[in-house]
C-alpha cells in the first residue's frame, strides 16, 4: 500500500468510528433514522457517479443509460426497503442493509465498474463493514424496564 492509500483508509476508518459514535450518542428514537440516512446517501453516491460519466452526446443511447437505470433501481431498492425497515420493530434490520451495501461495493470491485473512482469499492466495503455491524448492535439493544 502506498502513503496516500493508508491515509484513506485510515481516513475511512476515523469516518466510520465517527459515524458510529453519533449513532451511539443518539437517542433510542432518533438511531434509526441517522442510520437510515447514511443508506440512503450509501444508495444515492453510485447514481451520482453514474451521472457523472454520462457523455453528452452518447446520452441517448441504451448503454450509456444502462449503469444509471441499475444503479437507481438498485438506490430506490435500497431506499424503499430501508424506509420499509424503519417504520418497524426490527431496526436492527437497517445495519444489516448496510451490509448488503458493502457486498454491492464488492461487486463493483470485482467487475471493475469503470464510473466509479479508483479504491472507492474497497473504502466502502470497510466502510459499510464497520458501520453495518455496529448499526446492528446499536439498533438492536432493547431499552431497560425500570
Amino acid at each position: 500500500m502506498t502513503g496516500s492509500s493508508l491515509i484513506l483508509l485510515g481516513v475511512t476508518i476515523l469516518l466510520a468510528g465517527g459515524a458510529i459514535g453519533v449513532t451511539a450518542m443518539l437517542s433510542r428514537e432518533n438511531r434509526g433514522g441517522f442510520v437510515y440516512a447514511q443508506l440512503v446517501l450509501m444508495a444515492g453516491i453510485y447514481v451520482g457517479f453514474a451521472i457523472i460519466a454520462l457523455d453528452a452526446a452518447d446520452f441517448v443511447s441504451r448503454a450509456a443509460l444502462s449503469p444509471l437505470l441499475i444503479e437507481s433501481l438498485i438506490a430506490i431498492a435500497f431506499v424503499g426497503g430501508g424506509l420499509g425497515v424503519l417504520a418497524s420493530d426490527r431496526q436492527w434490520l437497517l445495519g444489516v442493509m448496510i451490509l448488503v451495501h458493502g457486498g454491492l461495493d464488492l461487486a463493483h470491485l470485482l467487475m471493475g465498474t469503470p464510473y466509479s473512482p479508483a479504491a472507492y469499492e474497497f473504502l466502502c466495503i470497510i466502510y459499510d463493514g464497520i458501520v453495518g455491524v455496529a448499526a446492528i448492535w446499536l439498533l438492536s439493544d432493547k431499552p431497560s424496564e425500570a
